[in-house]
């Protein structure tokens, strides 16, 4: 899902010129679900793709889809099509005009044509107008996500994990799952008769649920950032190897890392961390004074210019 935000939110800022989204056939309805005909979009075999992105002719083509090849960049290149590749570690991640790994803060790869770090990133339209919580010494509400399709279904284990805890403190719970997530009926089913917790599955409503939220519970994906963004101290629970080398979520960023998630032992270990974050009010406002310098507001103008310089 954090794939097809940032095309969309660079997609707007290109106003002026034809924007065409394509995908490949394993991805095609929740693609189609999020872009909600705001633009044209092509879909095609994974091995037609090179093929269909070369006859269209474009000036840009930006690759937002992890580790590309330099075989796939190159053909592109070769036929005068300028690239630029979003969170790539791959061997097209060198062989692209730009790259942009904003997830990394300390370089995997050597090469002048390559970003790192979250000073690159940016945060989606909705967080503009959205307003960064003030510090509360009392928890109301905890923020339960774990992106697009939560492959763990953390939100189920997670919620039922903390809810004796939040009952006994008075905290509710919101669970904010992504439309790729498939357990969104049998939660929410066993969640109705939870007075303590509900599940919202939209999008473009988390910065409005944030805006009430004294905590967070997230896997390390671009959902630390938009929690950095608007001052949330949080547990971050990696889904995966791939999530657990993104080292943004720190305690100088105002985030407690764990390890990657491991059934039943996480469950144990998040329950301590949790009690001890709800009830430490000094350590939490550490946490909360270690993300307010952090503002993502500015820097889709700026990584814009970069695709816009690259057209002319």
């Amino acid at each position: 899902m954090g794939h097809i935000y940032r095309g969309l939110s660079l997609a707007n800022e290109l106003y002026d010129n034809e924007v065409i989204f394509i995908t490949d056939k394993s991805s095609q309805r929740v693609v189609n679900q999020l872009i909600e005909h705001s633009y044209p979009l092509q879909v095609y075999h994974g091995n037609e793709i090179t093929n269909r992105i070369i006859s269209l002719n474009p000036n840009l083509v930006v690759n937002d889809i992890l580790n590309t090849n330099s075989s796939y960049i190159n053909q592109l290149r070769d036929v005068g099509i300028r690239v630029v590749n979003f969170e790539d570690l791959g061997t097209g991640a060198t062989a692209a005009d730009l790259t942009i790994n904003e997830l990394y803060d300390r370089p995997q790869l050597s090469g002048g044509n390559v970003l790192w770090g979250y000073q690159n990133f940016f945060v989606r339209e909705e967080f503009e107008n959205a307003v960064p919580i003030r510090f509360s010494e009392k928890v109301e509400n905890i923020l339960l996500v774990f992106g697009g399709t939560d492959q763990h279904n953390l939100s189920e284990k997670i919620f039922f994990a903390i809810e004796s805890i939040c009952q006994e403190l008075s905290i509710f719970i919101d669970v904010v799952s992504g439309p790729g997530y498939s357990g969104y009926r049998s939660l929410a089913r066993k969640m109705e008769s939870r007075k303590c917790g509900r599940i919202t599955h939209a999008t473009g409503v988390i910065s409005r649920i944030m805006e009430k939220s004294q905590i967070a519970i997230t896997s390390n994906g671009r959902t630390v950032y938009e929690l950095a963004h608007m001052n949330i101290p949080s547990i971050v629970i990696p889904q995966h190897e791939r999530e657990k080398t993104h080292a943004f979520a720190d305690e100088r960023n105002g985030f407690i890392p764990m390890d990657t998630y491991s059934e039943g032992k996480t469950e144990i270990e998040i329950r301590k961390l949790l009690r001890n974050l709800i009830t430490d009010t000094t350590y939490r406002y550490k946490l909360f004074s270690n993300m307010q310098p952090l503002s993502f507001s500015q820097n889709r103008k700026r990584i814009v210019q970069y695709l816009v310089n690259l057209l002319q």
